[in-house]
């Protein structure tokens, strides 16, 4: 058994090239579950916020809209695309581990 650090999969000891790749895939793979659930937080803070807009007096996409709720899209929809971004950027090639 390899000692690694817990918290940032660092080598305590000597690692073979197959516990190396293990590590990087193990990495990766948490980064774009991060990824993922970041896209999930920002769709779903969009659709609240357009789900308060909607529902807001008066009722339907009425102008001017209620400030936290377009700020809830605005704020939702740049998270979602930072984070579809950043998968697309650990799903290509040159990123993916082994």
């Amino acid at each position: 058994m390899v000692n690694v650090c817990p918290h940032c999969d660092i080598a305590l000891g000597e690692l073979t090239a197959g516990e190396q790749e293990r590590l990087q895939r193990r990495r990766w793979k948490r980064q774009v579950y991060r990824a993922t659930n970041l896209s999930y937080l920002g769709l779903t803070a969009l659709v609240i916020g357009a789900m308060w807009w909607w529902f807001a007096e008066p009722q339907g996409w009425a102008l001017p809209p209620p400030l936290p709720a377009v700020s809830m899209v605005i704020v939702g929809a740049a998270v979602y695309l930072v984070a579809r971004c950043w998968m697309l950027w650990l799903r290509l090639g040159r990123n993916r581990p082994g």
